[in-house]
């Protein structure tokens, strides 16, 4: 598969020896153009219908988050609504990847949409100018089964996207008709952009685009929904080989669920810009997977505090959602405290009750209750030195170590 160039007439596709000319384009006129603003959507893409948008931003949300868990051993961030993109993935090993998510709230398995990837291809060749070519990879995402409008016989051999994980496949592995397709879509992208942009496909990179389908119907009540986010859970418990806790699948997905998907109906645009990193996926997975603490600890704590100290507990995780090394002091003071010995539970319980208030830095959240501030600090450590095992196997698993 060759290059996407630009000539002095055409922009040409090289295909081993065969060359398939894709559509006229005239140089001098996209020199005096500029790529279009992010902030000025597509032709034909803005939004009218209240609930189609919150729907799109809910996807759009979905999908970092599952991006997000697929790559994390290498993730920085995620950004949802990012500079340039719906779905921008920065890592530590390669350049950014762009994703242009798009989602229907038809029957997910029937419908067939030009227009979406039409749209997701004008932003994609939007981007690749805007970045001069500075990406890794240009990603179409839909929701719907068939983003390529295939035939029955050629979605059966080619693209059969899964309900437990995520299918996207490199526009070079695609069927000649599919690719004929995207070829059609890329042309029409480009007759939009040059009334008024620059249309040039001279950083739009082939080789690099990829397009594929995260199923996700409209219907809350439809208890497949959430199939895909479930199955790159399972994924990410096996990655990191905690197999024993994948009974806490649910449980995760609840929690991300209800925290990336809070005010996901808002007309506000700040609150569409969304900052998923590394730290804060993993501070938030930690909590909730690692054991709670025994009984025992809420019957030596005040009789009747029980409810104000796991809403203690529940601000604190929300608030210093990027202090995963709060996680790593607790353990090292517990390590010195023991001071070579054996780490037993009884060391641990005496640990967290003779020096608790020297981490009261690294605990800022103060409460005008002394004594639920006291305990609310307790049962977070408590929490962390139970879950130390599982915490380090979380770590390393994901390069955090």
């Amino acid at each position: 598969m060759g290059e996407a160039k630009v000539s002095s007439r055409k922009v040409s596709l090289i295909d081993d020896e065969k060359q398939m000319d894709l559509f006229e384009v005239t140089d001098v006129q996209n020199l005096k153009k500029e790529p279009r603003d992010k902030n000025i959507p597509a032709e034909g893409t803005k939004q009218t219908n209240a609930s189609a948008s919150a729907f799109g931003w809910q996807f759009q949300i979905i999908v970092g988050i599952i991006l997000s868990l697929e790559n994390i051993k290498n993730l920085n961030e995620v950004k949802i609504e990012g500079n340039t993109e719906d779905v921008e993935l920065y890592l530590n090993d390669r350049k950014p990847v762009y994703v242009q998510v798009k989602s229907i709230q038809k029957k997910i398995y029937d419908v067939k949409d030009s227009t979406k990837i039409t749209a997701a291809m004008n932003t994609l060749i939007n981007t690749s100018n805007i970045t001069n070519g500075g990406y890794s990879e240009l990603i179409y995402i839909a929701n719907f089964r068939n983003p390529l409008n295939l035939d029955d016989a050629l979605m059966q051999a080619s693209w059969i996207p899964e309900m437990n994980k995520t299918f996207i496949r490199t526009y070079e592995s695609l069927p000649e008709k599919a690719k004929q397709f995207v070829q059609e879509r890329i042309e029409m992208a480009q007759r939009q952009l040059e009334e008024k942009y620059t249309s040039s496909i001279e950083n739009f990179d082939l080789r690099r685009l990829r397009i594929g389908t995260i199923l996700f119907g409209s219907d809350s009540q439809d208890a497949q929904q959430y199939s895909v986010l479930e199955g790159t859970i399972k994924y990410f418990f096996e990655l990191v080989k905690l197999e024993k806790v994948i009974t806490k699948v649910d449980r995760v997905k609840n929690m991300l669920i209800t925290h990336y998907l809070s005010n996901a109906g808002t007309q506000d645009t700040t609150e569409k810009k969304r900052r998923i990193t590394k730290e804060s996926l993993i501070w938030r997975i930690i909590f909730e997977i690692i054991d709670d603490v025994p009984e025992s600890f809420f019957e030596n704590a005040p009789a009747g505090t029980r409810g104000e100290l796991e809403t203690y507990e529940n601000d604190f995780i929300k608030q210093q959602v990027e202090r995963i090394e709060i996680i790593n002091g607790i353990q090292k003071g517990l390590m010195r405290y023991a001071g070579g010995k054996l780490i037993t539970s009884k060391i641990c319980e005496k640990f967290v009750k003779e020096e608790w208030d020297k981490y009261l830095d690294i605990f800022p959240i103060d409460h005008e209750d002394k004594i639920i501030q006291e305990y609310g600090i307790k049962l977070i450590m408590t929490r962390i030195i139970n879950g130390k095992r599982l915490i380090e196997k979380i770590e390393e698993g994901v390069n955090m170590k």
